[in-house]
């Protein structure tokens, strides 16, 4: 055998214990049982979308209570006082859009973990494992937008990131 030859064998050899140790892995993931199930990305994307739906209903109901308290100041006849609790009102109002914000950042997170989940998924059927019943990598699909402009939108940023209020200022006055 020549030294090219020999050094092609040796990658492959190399390549093949990659995939019988990349193997061995995937199949070492289970379904999780008993207190592991807690454990689960299913389990904690619905845990991350029960906080998303509760988190909108506190907002709206604190959004219909400054709405009454905004109703009852405008029955105040003394105009500081009705200026005041209609200021409060706005205030707590606008601090509500925290609401919006988390809850798109909390279905970016689920998004990540749906398609974490489908990869290995995937990559068990790939090598040959047993897929947890119920889960059939065929008809997995990564498409999770609840819109089909979704793909256009990068939804809040972390610190630094996106455009700056300058750029958008600009991009508005233009």
């Amino acid at each position: 055998m020549n030294s090219a030859t020999l050094s092609a064998a040796k990658e492959l050899q190399k390549l093949a214990e990659f995939i019988v140790q990349a193997r061995k892995e995937i199949l070492a993931i289970n379904a999780p049982t008993g207190e592991d199930q807690k454990k689960n990305l299913a389990i904690a994307a619905m845990q991350l979308d029960e906080v998303v739906q509760h988190t909108e209903e506190a907002t709206n109901k604190i959004m219909d209570k400054c709405d009454a308290m905004s109703r009852v100041a405008m029955k105040v006849d003394i105009p500081w006082v009705t200026k005041e609790l209609g200021d409060i009102s706005l205030g707590i109002l606008e601090a509500c859009s925290f609401q919006d914000i988390t809850g798109q950042r909390i279905r970016k997170v689920m998004r990540t973990l749906a398609e974490i989940e489908i990869r290995v998924a995937r990559l068990v059927s790939i090598f040959g494992g047993t897929l947890p019943e119920g889960i059939h990598s065929g008809t997995l699909s990564l498409s999770t937008s609840a819109r089909p402009d979704e793909h256009l939108m990068e939804g809040p940023q972390l610190k630094g990131g996106g455009a700056s209020q300058e750029e958008i200022d600009k991009l508005m006055n233009s």
